[in-house]
C-alpha cells in the first residue's frame, strides 16, 4: 500500500508524457512506447548493456576511492586539532568548484578513458564525505568525551570507540550523499571525457538527432540513481538502525 502513491504518480506522468508527444507530433518528443521501444532494442543489440556497466564500473572505483581518503583524512582532520582545521580551510578553497570543471583538466592529465572519469567521480564524492565526517567527529558530545578520560581512555581509543560510533549516522549520511553526487559527476564527465558509458551514448544518440537514444540513456541514470539511492538507505538501516528513518 506504500507504493501506491508512487505508482498511481508514475502512471500520471507516463500518461502526461504521452499526451505531450502525441500533441507536439515532432521526433523531439517521443512519446513513451517508442522511448521503450528504442531501449529494447539497445539492449538486444548490445551498446546499452556494455554502458551501464562501464558507468557502473568507474562509479565504483571513483567513489571507494573516495570514500576511504574523505573518511580517513575526515578523521586524522577531527584528531589533530589545530592542524586538521587548517587542512579543512585548505580543503574549502577547492569544494566550491564543481567537478565538471575539472574535466578540461581531467583530460589533459590522465586522457580520455576510464582514469579521467575515476578522477572527476572522486572530487565529486569526497568533499561532502570529508567535510561530514570532520565534522561529525569533531562534534562529539563532550560527556562521552569526559567520561572516556576520566576512565583513562587514551586519544586512540577514545576515536575508536567514543567518537566514531557518536559520529556513524552522520558519516553514513555523508556517503550517502557523496554516492549521489558520485553519479551525476560521473555522468556529466562521461558526457565529454569518455569513449564508452551512459554519458558517452547520450552524446553519441544527439549527434544523429535519436532523441528516443538520449531520453533511454537519461532514464537509465536516474532508475540506476535511484536504485543506489535505495541500496545507500538500506546499508544505513543496518549499519546505525537506531538512527535510520
Amino acid at each position: 500500500m506504500r507504493a501506491l502513491p508512487t505508482l498511481l504518480l508514475a502512471a500520471l506522468a507516463l500518461l502526461g508524457w504521452g499526451l505531450a508527444a502525441w500533441w507536439a507530433a515532432s521526433p523531439t518528443l517521443p512519446g513513451p512506447w517508442a522511448v521503450a521501444a528504442a531501449g529494447w532494442m539497445l539492449a538486444r543489440e548490445g551498446p546499452l548493456l556494455s554502458d551501464l556497466a562501464a558507468s557502473l564500473g568507474r562509479v565504483s572505483v571513483g567513489f571507494t576511492a573516495a570514500a576511504l581518503a574523505g573518511v580517513l583524512l575526515g578523521a586524522a582532520s577531527a584528531a589533530i586539532g589545530r592542524w586538521g582545521r587548517a587542512l579543512r580551510r585548505l580543503l574549502e578553497l577547492l569544494r566550491p568548484i564543481p567537478p565538471i570543471a575539472w574535466v578540461p583538466l581531467a583530460i589533459l592529465w590522465f586522457g580520455l578513458g576510464d582514469p579521467s572519469a575515476w578522477f572527476i567521480v572522486f572530487l565529486g564524492a569526497f568533499f561532502p564525505i570529508y567535510i561530514q565526517v570532520t565534522l561529525a567527529l569533531a562534534d562529539c558530545p563532550p560527556h562521552y568525551l569526559e567520561l572516556a578520560r576520566s576512565l583513562g581512555a587514551r586519544p586512540g581509543l577514545v576515536l575508536w570507540r567514543v567518537r566514531l560510533p557518536a559520529a556513524m549516522p552522520q558519516v553514513v549520511a555523508g556517503l550517502r550523499t557523496g554516492l549521489g553526487l558520485a553519479w551525476t559527476s560521473l555522468i556529466a564527465a562521461e558526457l565529454v571525457g569518455a569513449q564508452s558509458g551512459l554519458g558517452y551514448r547520450i552524446q553519441m544518440h544527439r549527434l544523429v538527432l535519436e532523441t528516443e537514444g538520449v531520453m533511454v540513456g537519461m532514464l537509465c541514470i536516474g532508475l540506476l540513481g535511484a536504485a543506489m539511492a535505495l541500496l545507500a538507505r538500506g546499508l544505513e538501516r543496518w549499519l546505525v538502525p537506531w538512527s535510520a528513518p
